[in-house]
Formats: C-alpha cells, structure tokens, sequence
C-alpha cells in the first residue's frame, strides 16, 4: 500500500479577547493538504475562548461565454446514469452516456463556500478568576462539525453575529439553533467568565466560510453547470464536509509554484477577488464541488468532448489538462498505471506523471491541481484528486462517472 500524504499544517487562528471585535483583513496562508489536492488559502477562525490553539489543522482544504439556465435556479446535469446498491455506476443508456460531451477543463478558480451558519470546529477551556477551566460549549453538548444558525431566535450566518449575541447577554444563557448532520436540533449553553480579561465565553472555536483555489474539470456547454476538484472540501478538525449553503466561483490566476518533493508536496500559488465572480458553488460533495458558471474561466476554451466510463478506461497513455501558470491551461502526459474499476470513491485510478515539463516545474502534483481532467483515447474518463507523499509525481484519479453521479444526486 502506498504511503499517502495525511499532514495538516498549523492553522493561525484569529482570537478575540474582551469586547475588542476580531479583524476583518483577510488572511491568507498556505497548507500542506496532499491528500486531497486543492490548495485552500484563504481560513477566518474565530475564537470564543481563552485563548491557545486547539488541536488538528486547518483546511484540507486546492467554450461559449455566456451560459443560462431555464429553471432558474440550479442545474441539473445529465441524468443518464443510475446507481445500484453498493454505489457502482451502472449505465442505463450505455451509448448515451458514451456520448455524453463536455467541455474539459484544467483552469484553476477561486472557490469561497458560505457554510451558512457558523460552523464548530474545536474546544478550549475557560479558566476563571478562580482558576478553574470550564467548558461551556462542550458541556452543554456542542459538537465538532455543528452549524450554530440561531441565537436565541435570530439568524447568524457570521461569526460577528454570534460574537454580538454573547456580548448583548451578559453571560446569561443562550438557546443555540443548530445543524447537526442534516438533523436541526437546539442546545442551551451559558457563558463562563474569564478571569483573564472579563469576558464571557463559551470556549469553542467557529467559522462561517472558507476560501481556496482548485481546478475545474468539465463544464456541460448547454447549462453552465459544471464540477471541480473530484473530493470535497473537509474541516481538518472535524474530518467532515464543510457544509455548502452557497458559493462564489472567481477567476484566479496562478502567481507561483512551490515544486514537490518526497516528503513534501508542492502547491500552486494562486490569487482572486470578488470582482472576478463568474457563478456559483451549490453543492459540496465527496465527488468534489458542483455549480453553474456564466462565462467560462480564463483559459478554458477547449471544445466538448466525450465523456468515457470506467469500463473504457485503462493502463498506458493518458494526459491530464492543468493550469500552472497565469491563466495557461496546458496538456501534459501522464501513465496510469492502474485502474481499479469496483472503485466507490475518489481513488479508482494511479497514475504517473511523464511530462519532463511539469516534472521539471511541480515536480509532479501538487495541491491546487485537484480536478485536473484525465483524458484518455479523445475521452474525459476522470479527474486528478490526490498525491503520494513518498513519490509526488504519482497519485490517484477519480473516474468520471462518480463526479456525475454526485451533480445529478439532488439536482
């Protein structure tokens, strides 16, 4: 079994102490995410604690011009595949499917998901002016991976507005609404004060969204609907998918490359900002994210293609379409040296990468280039979505098949 990349780098938190209000800058850093590959840059943490920094890391958190949709509201994509028991594809109109088009991808984007609601992600005590550590938010039955979206009747969608409803209370209790795993529940918590600085806190660690760059990996050129990155977007802390109320797509441009190494993979450097949006995340899946986009990214002006099952798949040839400069979107040749086709998740293939060009200037795969399409025989037939960290120029693919299952599973 190949050694596989696990690390999360040290996150910097933002803490709040007294009644000072947390900055607003953005704040911008770089982690280690091997496994998966998108390169997440942007991470606001909030603390209503003590102080220190919990344990775990950040984010593992990486055609026409115009594009509608006639419903109005998501796109549903293809719905040409169903799937049996054990979550294998199994192809319903097989000649359909075959000759189902899009237009690959390989352009990196700007992803910002608005979990909706302030999100759990850690503990930490409360010492008070006795000197005893208290755990409010634990105690009353707070957990990682919960979605506060009520305090005491009004709706909070950001981290200020649990902050301001803490502060308005003076400590008395608070009815927190919550998500939790698709099920609403309510816990009632009251704050500790801290004999540190006289503020009353409920010792958890929160955020409200989450910012990176990734690579899209096909577009559908009658809806706009398209996908990216072949994984979700997961909370280190919690091991969970950072839940999708609603996204932006922006454009990026690459500004760097850090090249991997054994031990150490790579990333892609990359910039974005809210005047280049281009359409909407709507779905954050295992299968990567989903959404509709009114212009295509820069980049990108492939023609479609035919999509290939797993079936169709299989070792030698292939290339994969990636962006590791500007907005230059290039084809690169790789090896797939291995095709699971039972697979369920997002490691149905090995591949390695024989492009003396990228090799010389990544080193291989790196994070940011989660998405990257994998054509092979003219077809798209999956998408890169991990590197292993004793051998960067190899790492895992997700077939194409499981990417359209997931756009289609609630459209």
């Amino acid at each position: 079994m190949e050694k596989e990349e696990h690390a999360a780098a040290t996150r910097r938190l933002v803490t709040t102490r007294g009644r000072k209000q947390p900055s607003k800058k953005t704040r911008y850093k770089r982690i280690l995410a091997g496994i998966p590959v998108a390169a997440f840059l942007l991470l606001r943490a909030f603390s209503l604690c003590s102080g220190g920094l919990p344990p775990g890391g950040g984010l593992r958190y990486d055609p026409p011009p115009l594009f509608r949709t006639d419903d109005g509201g998501a796109a549903r994509l293809f719905g040409r595949f169903s799937f049996g028991r054990g979550g294998q594809a199994q192809a319903v109109e097989a000649d359909s499917a075959r000759n189902l088009r899009l237009i690959p991808g390989g352009n990196t984007i700007g992803i910002r998901i608005h979990i909706g609601g302030v999100m759990v992600v850690g503990f930490s005590d409360i010492r008070g002016a006795d000197g005893k550590k208290r755990f409010p938010a634990r105690d009353a039955g707070l957990r990682t991976g919960d979605v506060v979206t009520k305090v005491n009747g009004a709706e909070v969608t950001k981290t200020d507005g649990l902050l301001a409803a803490m502060e308005a209370g003076g400590g008395a209790p608070l009815r927190l609404e919550l998500k939790r795993d698709g099920a609403a529940i309510a816990v009632t918590v009251t704050p500790a004060l801290s004999g540190g600085d006289g503020a009353y806190k409920i010792g958890a660690w929160v955020r409200d969204s989450s910012s990176g760059i990734g690579t899209v990996t096909f577009t559908d050129p009658e809806s706009g609907a398209f996908g990216a990155l072949g994984h979700g977007i997961t909370d280190a802390d919690t091991g969970k998918l950072i839940p999708a109320e609603n996204g932006d797509v922006l454009r990026a441009n690459i500004v760097g490359v850090k090249k991997g190494e054994r031990g150490a993979p790579g990333e892609l450097r990359g910039v974005f900002s809210d005047a280049r949006k281009i359409g909407n995340v709507e779905k954050n899946t295992d299968a990567g994210i989903f959404g509709t986009v009114r212009e295509l990214p820069s980049g990108a002006a492939g023609q479609p293609i035919p999509t290939g099952t797993r079936e169709q798949a299989h070792t030698g040839e292939a290339f994969i379409l990636s962006n590791i400069e500007s907005d230059t979107v290039e084809r690169y040749a790789v090896e797939i040296q291995r095709v699971m086709k039972n697979a369920v998740n997002n490691k149905g293939m090995i591949l390695k990468i024989t492009d003396g060009r990228l090799l010389a200037k990544t080193g291989g795969i790196v994070q940011g280039m989660s998405g990257s399409p994998i054509l092979q025989d003219g077809r798209l037939i999956g998408a890169v979505t991990h590197v292993l960290i004793n051998d960067p120029a190899r790492g895992y693919g997700t077939f194409i098949d499981l990417m359209l299952r997931q756009s289609d599973a609630s459209g």
